[in-house]
């Protein structure tokens, strides 16, 4: 028995050294794990202070690049007869974007900055500033694991047209569409005063229509503003803009209302004080009415030598017709140029519009040609003109091709045609309204693929249609911009 006890007693003592021997090794396997845990966290922090200092200097580069191209563009415009202007336009730029970015970046941690020389280029009308820089930044924990450094770099490019000689033709439609009120609020409460009825459409006409038999445009005119209301007051606002002494020189504006033809209410050469007056922008009581005066009365208007074929035509809305009309507007006053000189002026178009074409003349034709005299006649010699039939479409988006080809930029300004809302009694005008209220929700689409890229806007109500027209002014000046 002695002995047997000794021989339990002996393994009981290995078995208690044996769980101290593994308690031990907890431990260990700890402390050797902890090591690297402490580098995770400590490259953690390393790479946040990195972060954090890249995004610091790639703002502060942001803004040098900035900096460079404004500031050229600011020293051309106010030393515009200055010899060397260009060179002395880029050295100012250059200095200034150094500025920029010691300012911006400021004291940046436990990094080494270096700033290459910024560069600054002129190409044509067009200002390009490059700013390149790389940084080290020290790592407080990488050291410990051979990764002393985090290195990083970034190329930042931007640039401004040099809005030196513009053109901006202002291509403006007056159809019978733009006879809509410019609310729905305004459209059902000329419908309730209006007794414009015919056989075939049984309610009050919702257009301010303006042919010679009918009371739309009476009720309407300077007591419910109308689309071509609220386009003339913004017409007015972008004249104003314009008018700055200190470029006046620099900008040419023209007014080219559209029917079927597109008339000349003021040309690309007109002074401020005749834009003013033709678009009568004095009359705010209540608001100018240059443009609802030209809406389509079934008789051209604007037009020429007593010539009933000229001017803008009557009874549809021709794309076709007056966008070729406009380019060769454009070559008359001078072409396309790039706007480095008053002999070399980009154009822009400014297209506003609601974009709803209509193959339909109020005309007679003579030898393959449209007359638009009216009825009854307006012009001696002439008999009275009348519908060929009414064919509402979307605009062809390749029609602004050749203008876009030739170096104009069409800036497209899109006013929604409102929706009809009519009781259907049938009839031709009812068939009308239905195609008519058909094709708007794929309009807009249409309309925009005529736009030059980035240049198309959309408004909805009078204040958004004049601060469109003057945000399409400014797109076409071209402040600086980040370009990569």
């Amino acid at each position: 028995m002695p002995g047997l006890l000794n021989r339990v007693q002996r393994r009981i003592v290995r078995a208690t050294g044996l769980s101290g021997a593994r308690s031990g090794n907890v431990t260990i396997l700890f402390a050797l794990s902890l090591l690297p845990m402490v580098g995770l966290l400590g490259y953690g922090i390393d790479y946040g202070v990195a972060i954090t200092d890249k995004s610091k200097l790639d703002a502060a580069a942001d803004a040098a690049a900035i900096a460079a191209v404004a500031t050229a563009k600011a020293y051309i415009a106010a030393n515009p007869g200055q010899a060397n202007v260009t060179a002395n336009a880029i050295a100012a730029g250059i200095a200034q974007a150094s500025k920029a970015f010691t300012v911006n970046a400021g004291t940046v941690p436990f990094a080494q900055v270096q700033l290459q020389t910024p560069q600054l280029t002129r190409k044509s009308q067009t200002l390009v500033s490059t700013v390149v820089y790389s940084a080290t930044v020290t790592n407080n924990f990488g050291q410990i694991f051979r990764t002393p450094t985090t290195n990083f770099s970034n190329t930042v490019t931007a640039s401004a047209d040099l809005a030196s000689y513009l053109d901006f033709y202002l291509l403006l439609d007056v159809s019978g569409s733009m006879g809509l009120p410019a609310t729905t609020a305004g459209m059902s409460k000329l419908a309730s005063q209006n007794n414009d009825k015919s056989s075939d459409y049984k309610q009050g006409c919702q257009f301010a229509c303006h042919y010679q038999t009918y009371n739309g445009w009476t009720l309407a005119a300077g007591k419910i503003q109308l689309r071509s209301d609220a386009l003339n007051t913004a017409v007015c606002s972008l004249i104003q803009r314009a008018a700055n002494p200190s470029v006046t020189s620099q900008y040419r504006v023209g007014l080219y209302p559209f029917i079927n033809q597109m008339g000349t209410l003021a040309d690309i050469n007109s002074s401020i004080a005749t834009l003013n007056t033709v678009a009568d922008c004095a009359n705010t009581n209540p608001y100018p009415l240059a443009l609802t005066k030209l809406l389509d009365t079934g008789t051209t208007q604007l037009s020429t030598g007593g010539d009933p074929s000229t001017g803008t035509g009557a009874g549809g809305t021709h794309f076709e017709v007056v966008l070729p009309q406009m380019k060769a507007a454009i070559t008359n006053a001078g072409g396309f140029g790039d706007g480095s000189s008053s002999g070399a002026r980009k154009p822009f178009v400014f297209l506003v519009t609601d974009g709803m074409q209509n193959g339909q003349h109020y005309s007679i034709n003579k030898n393959g040609k449209y007359y638009y005299p009216g009825s009854p006649s307006k012009f001696p010699g002439y008999a009275a003109g009348d519908f060929d039939g009414s064919s509402p479409a979307q605009i062809d988006p390749s029609l602004c091709t050749a203008l876009k080809s030739a170096g104009a930029t069409v800036s497209i300004l899109y006013i929604p045609y409102n929706s009809i809302a009519f009781t259907d009694y049938g009839g031709g005008i009812a068939a009308e309204n239905k195609k008519v209220n058909g094709l708007n929700p794929t309009l807009a689409a249409t309309v925009q693929s005529c736009a030059s890229p980035g240049y198309f806007y959309t408004a909805n109500s009078p204040d958004d249609i004049t601060t469109s027209l003057n945000a399409m002014f400014d797109k076409a000046l071209q402040v600086a911009r980040l370009t990569q």
